[in-house]
């Protein structure tokens, strides 16, 4: 095996090698520094540059999509306002005596009453009921009831 000496040089001045590395890559680096810092600054201003024209661009676009609805919301509400005058106007009851007279219709003579619920047969007596048929038979009777208010007010609604 054969094997080659490297020469190692032990005795080199100190002064001299600290002095040229040093020298050197000071001046470039601070000439480096003032670049990347001067890069990084206006990166950061026209990152918050582009980020606040953005947030301008956007609130400016929704105020006026505000204003526009704004805008809609009033003329619908005095749309609403004429048709509730004209409702009112149409529901008067001159208005529908006059109509009812020009088609035909003749006034009653007298008062004219109108049931509003069906009589229900009281006068028999019956042994009394257990609790639980009593209450089921309410309960029939009451949705019974109900189902017809709801049917007459159906067609008292119509007819208006």
């Amino acid at each position: 095996m054969v094997v080659a000496q490297e020469k190692i040089e032990w005795q080199e001045p100190i002064k001299q090698n600290a002095r040229v590395l040093n020298q050197r890559p000071v001046r470039k680096s601070k000439k480096f520094a003032k670049a990347k810092s001067i890069l990084v600054l206006a990166f950061i201003v026209g990152l918050t540059g582009s980020i606040g024209a953005a947030t301008i661009q956007l609130t400016v676009v929704q105020g006026a999509e505000v204003r526009n609805l704004e805008k809609e919301i009033s003329t619908i509400k005095t749309q609403r306002d004429l048709l509730e005058m004209e409702a009112g106007k149409l529901r008067a009851q001159g208005r529908i005596e006059s109509a009812a007279l020009a088609m035909g219709m003749v006034k009653p003579a007298g008062i004219v009453y109108v049931a509003g619920e069906v009589p229900s047969v009281s006068n028999k007596k019956v042994a009394p009921l257990t609790q639980a048929a009593t209450q089921s038979t309410e309960v029939k009777h009451s949705a019974l009831k109900q189902f017809s208010q709801i049917f007459t007010s159906f067609f008292a609604s119509t007819q208006r």
